[in-house]
């Protein structure tokens, strides 16, 4: 039997057994007390994991989350042989769930140990209308992740066709596709029946710059101080960051005073770290790490003057929105992405992917004109404001109650 308001909720999301049951990260928690508030009861799948990580977990055993959700922790699959093992089980869950709801969503990835795809056929069997959500665009992903080895570039060329083409054939069969950001959008909107741009961000009316502190930024930048620069994300090839130093690299020539601050772990970092002092930029730029404190995250986006990013892949990442509502203005790699984001009110400028020398090349233009970066930041700050953690849930919570 189905409950008025229930939502089915199967994603990739990792969650583990603690003391008092399973728990998830912080900011999967942030959005399921979202849920809890727009569905009576909401069930959600993830993947149960073990070993060390970075993730700040969450126990989910009391108010709202104790109250509304259940979570539900399946096997790893990522493998042909793992995930055969664990498929009859997995689907006889599904099999009894769906019926269970009335409201189905299942975020789709890679075909492969993906078992909201699996949800999806199940429901599709059972002649049940889904919402279908992606976060990004995978293969452009995958190649980069496969370009060091020609045995898994030729895998990952072998296996992408086909897969994306069953993932192609669960969004036509939705009744309504949840596609994150411009990139995603662009990639998937085709072989949807009712696509929307969507987004993902955990910041609060609360937490966007107040007037104050924006006038105080826009009087440094217009003083002509050193140019304050960011990068809040994991130092992995899809990043771009040897770019990221390249476009610094060329900064640095240009004479353009700097200090520039890469937030964040990942297996390039020590790389990264020898890389900047081959370039001599040893005393211009920080690598602080892993920053796992939110409040102190956003102070530091608060004081930068832009955020420079080079992404190398087609990804919805949160640290621009997240930027926006700081008054940090986005400079970085041209695509739909960033440049819906700023769509509205500014506060963005981009450059075509691949090419730190235009990257440099429009930061510098923004140092020798303070006074258009000034008006760079007051956009950016007006485009965070479009971007709170209750206006963007309740968007995506009206589109999944369609279906």
């Amino acid at each position: 039997m189905q409950d008025l308001n229930t939502l089915l909720l199967v994603t990739h999301v990792h969650m583990r057994l603690g003391p008092n049951g399973l728990q998830i990260d912080d900011q999967t928690a942030a959005g399921l007390r979202q849920w809890c508030r727009h569905f009576d009861r909401v069930s959600f799948y993830g993947i149960l994991t073990q070993g060390p990580s970075t993730s700040a977990w969450v126990d989910t055993n009391e108010g709202i989350l104790g109250q509304k959700l259940r979570l539900f922790g399946l096997p790893q699959g990522y493998g042909p042989a793992a995930m055969l093992r664990a498929l009859p089980a997995v689907r006889r869950q599904f099999r009894s769930a769906i019926p269970q709801h009335s409201h189905l969503c299942f975020t789709l990835g890679t075909v492969l140990g993906d078992w909201p795809f699996v949800a999806a056929l199940e429901a599709i069997r059972q002649k049940r209308r889904y919402s279908a959500w992606i976060d990004r665009v995978e293969p452009p992903i995958i190649r980069s992740r496969a370009a060091g080895s020609p045995l898994k570039r030729l895998a990952a060329e072998l296996w992408l066709p086909p897969a994306q083409g069953l993932i192609r054939h669960a969004l036509r069969q939705s009744a309504v596709a949840l596609l994150q950001g411009g990139d995603t959008f662009e990639y998937y909107a085709r072989s949807a029946p009712d696509p929307h741009c969507t987004y993902d961000i955990h910041t609060h009316a609360d937490e966007q710059i107040d007037a104050a502190s924006l006038a105080a930024k826009q009087a440094r930048i217009l003083s002509g101080a050193p140019l304050e620069i960011i990068y809040p994300g994991r130092a992995t090839a899809m990043k771009g960051p040897f770019e990221w130093l390249e476009t610094l690299q060329a900064l640095h020539r240009a004479d353009v005073p700097f200090r520039a601050t890469w937030i964040g772990d990942g297996p390039d970092l020590p790389a990264l770290l020898d890389k900047a002092k081959q370039l001599g930029l040893g005393g211009m730029v920080t690598f602080p790490g892993f920053e796992g404190r939110r409040n102190v995250l956003l102070d530091r986006l608060k004081a930068a003057d832009l955020l420079l990013f080079c992404h190398k892949t087609p990804e919805s990442a949160r640290c621009l929105i997240e930027a926006l509502v700081c008054g940090c203005p986005i400079v970085g790699y041209d695509s739909a992405y960033p440049r819906g984001l700023v769509a509205q009110h500014g506060g963005g400028r981009f450059t075509p992917q691949g090419d730190p020398k235009a990257l440099a090349q429009a930061v510098l233009s923004l140092h020798r004109d303070r006074a258009a970066l000034s008006a760079l930041v007051g956009a950016a700050a007006q485009s965070g404001r479009l971007y709170t953690e209750d206006a963007v849930y309740a968007h995506r919570a009206e589109l999944m109650q369609r279906a």
